[in-house]
């Protein structure tokens, strides 16, 4: 099914590279970065006041992805058991593992950094809550969305139908028509191609895995903390004139 996926944190701005150059003016060093439009930066600095890694780090902080780079569990079908297949335990260690890396994160001491540091942990903390519940539910602990407290009655109907209580064709066919509205390709393609899994191979994990990714997924992003887009946007932008201010910063033409 094509559907609008759900995403923990859009990044405005994307870190490809970046690579750090010996050659120095006088006292200073230069450090350059790309940007997800591949237009690249560069910012001089003397090496006596400020450590090249925190500096570097805090480029990808402010130019990229904001403390981490945001992950969801990795919910397939497993073709020859007739499952739904993820691994709880292995995300539940990476959202750890990312926590721990952006807490102790060296960065510039910028105003502000901080309190962004602590917003980016929040939403972290509340999207690895998310997941967590998503993946345990696709290994056959339905129950476990409704301890994502934020959405859990609004999005109850999706919970039902997975548990059984309720119609799971009904509900995955009012998830089908919901998402080919929203969608750019015809509706009526959009439509034929969701239905066809329902005459394949694990029709009901299809079924299953659309009712709780682009069902009860989709019904509840909204209520993620990431979906303040302009809380963390505008504290980004505030650190970026910040830096602007405190390092300058030269831009190269962008790649075609």
């Amino acid at each position: 099914m094509t559907a609008v996926m759900k995403s923990f944190h859009p990044i405005l701005v994307v870190v490809l590279a970046m690579s750090f150059s010996s050659a120095s003016h006088g006292a200073q060093q230069a450090l350059r970065w790309q940007d997800g439009a591949l237009c690249e930066f560069e910012t001089k600095f003397d090496p006596t006041k400020y450590d090249e890694e925190s500096l570097r780090n805090t480029v990808n902080v402010i130019f990229g992805d904001g403390f981490y780079e945001s992950k969801s569990p990795q919910i397939e079908i497993d073709e020859k058991g007739g499952r739904l297949r993820t691994d709880t335990a292995g995300y539940e260690r990476t959202c750890e593992l990312t926590k721990e890396k952006a807490t102790n994160l060296r960065v510039i001491a910028l105003p502000g950094i901080e309190e962004y540091r602590r917003l980016r942990l929040e939403e972290l903390d509340d999207s690895c809550w998310f997941g967590s519940v998503e993946s345990r539910a696709a290994s056959g602990e339905p129950s476990a969305l409704r301890e994502y407290t934020p959405s859990a009655a609004t999005c109850s109907r999706f919970i039902d139908a997975l548990e059984g209580k309720t119609d799971l064709r009904a509900v995955w066919l009012e998830v089908i028509n919901s998402t080919c509205q929203k969608v750019l390709a015809p509706r009526d393609k959009c439509r034929a191609d969701a239905l066809k899994k329902e005459s394949g191979p694990n029709a009901g994990q299809h079924i299953q895995m659309g009712v709780l990714e682009f069902g009860w997924g989709n019904c509840s992003v909204p209520y993620l903390k990431t979906s303040d887009l302009q809380k963390g946007e505008s504290m980004r932008k505030a650190l970026e004139k910040t830096f602007r201010r405190r390092f300058k910063v030269k831009a190269f033409p962008c790649a075609d």
